[in-house]
């Protein structure tokens, strides 16, 4: 992690604990005053914020593994979002500049949990690398004559940072090249080369699979030649 990353992770960070206890301190005091327990007032703000910080790590667990989002993380959001800021909002005094003063620290919440914890999409090219064309074409068997670059024949020299397209897209086509060289790659080692863990390996190794069972065989065809 380098100077940048870590002095705005730090930020982030921050903002979202001065944004936190001044939410919870306005929930706290709207429990109080509508007459439930001390003790339920106080564990109260937990359970709402909570729930935004629950419902967005599950989406975008869902989303690194190439899933559609479920719809209870989708359900815990916006219920944790429209509860804290409600719950922030009743605890200001009944005039507008009260009102979206109180709505503050609930929004910056909500944001800095947001840059917390995502990270930017890499780019997508219009154009494919030569590893990747030669990948695809061995594969499916558009073009099984045509032999691979020479620089790029083995997986291991494959870069994944220098392939400019989606990560999911592009761990599948190194896995289907390992298998194709009869070295299949572990979901660890996968997940390891783009940065990612070995369940997210192991989702792409699965959905590749999906596509090019391990045989070789691919609508009716056979990587090395006609079925």
């Amino acid at each position: 992690m380098n100077l940048t990353t870590f002095t705005s992770r730090a930020a982030a960070a921050l903002v979202a604990a001065v944004a936190g206890f001044s939410s919870y301190r306005h929930i706290y005091e709207v429990a109080v005053r509508a007459g439930e327990h001390q003790a339920v007032a106080l564990a109260l703000p937990l359970s709402i914020d909570g729930l935004i910080v629950i419902g967005t790590m599950a989406m975008i667990e869902d989303k690194r593994a190439g899933r559609i989002p479920r719809q209870s993380a989708r359900f815990a959001l916006g219920f944790g979002i429209v509860a804290t800021l409600a719950a922030n909002i009743a605890s200001a005094e009944p005039t507008w500049t009260a009102r979206m003063v109180a709505a503050v620290p609930a929004i910056s919440f909500l944001i800095a949990v947001e840059v917390l914890a995502r990270v930017g999409k890499i780019k997508t090219g219009t154009t494919v690398t030569a590893a990747r064309s030669s990948l695809d074409k061995n594969l499916c068997g558009d073009d099984l004559a045509e032999p691979a670059n020479a620089e790029v024949s083995r997986i291991h020299d494959v870069n994944p940072d220098n392939v400019n397209t989606d990560p999911r897209e592009a761990a599948r086509q190194l896995y289907r090249r390992s298998v194709a060289e009869g070295v299949p790659l572990s979901g660890a080692e996968l997940g390891r080369r783009f940065g990612k863990s070995e369940r997210w390996g192991r989702d792409q190794i699965a959905a590749c699979r999906q596509i090019v069972p391990l045989n070789g065989k691919i609508n009716g065809k056979v990587a090395g030649g006609a079925a």
